[in-house]
């Protein structure tokens, strides 16, 4: 499995990730191994950007389900673009994610990380970066 992941220079903390193929019984202990080293608490926010995924499965699910509960506990967020129709059907029919983290393009979900980043600042808030 071919996974691409870049920091965003301008907000530290948020990455995106971009799978390619599937995230089936076959490969997610390697999704699970290329991001887990980006789930730590100084992480805001990971976007998946999904344009290049055809398929995922239970496993794959789950995978993704720990890394927004991990997020989530530490005040980050886990949103996703690009999604093919059948894979925005899955997330439907398990009901897995709030539409708010679900974005039709990368500049969409990028502009709602940049104002995520300066809500931070405004706050005084910011965890230490990557």
């Amino acid at each position: 499995m071919e996974i691409k992941i870049s920091p965003d220079k301008e907000k530290k903390g948020f990455f995106t990730v971009s799978p390619v193929g599937t995230i089936d019984s076959d490969t997610y202990l390697e999704f699970q191994k290329n991001v887990g080293p980006l789930l730590v608490p100084a992480t805001r926010g990971i976007l998946l950007d999904l344009k290049r995924v055809d398929y995922i499965s239970s496993a794959g699910l789950g995978v993704l389900f720990s890394m927004k509960k991990f997020l989530f506990d530490n005040g980050g967020e886990l949103l996703f673009c690009n999604l093919k129709p059948q894979i925005k059907r899955l997330f439907d029919i398990v009901k897995a994610l709030p539409s708010a983290t679900i974005f039709e393009s990368y500049e969409e979900a990028d502009r709602y990380f940049y104002k995520m980043m300066n809500e931070e600042i405004e706050r005084g808030g910011g965890k230490e970066s990557l």
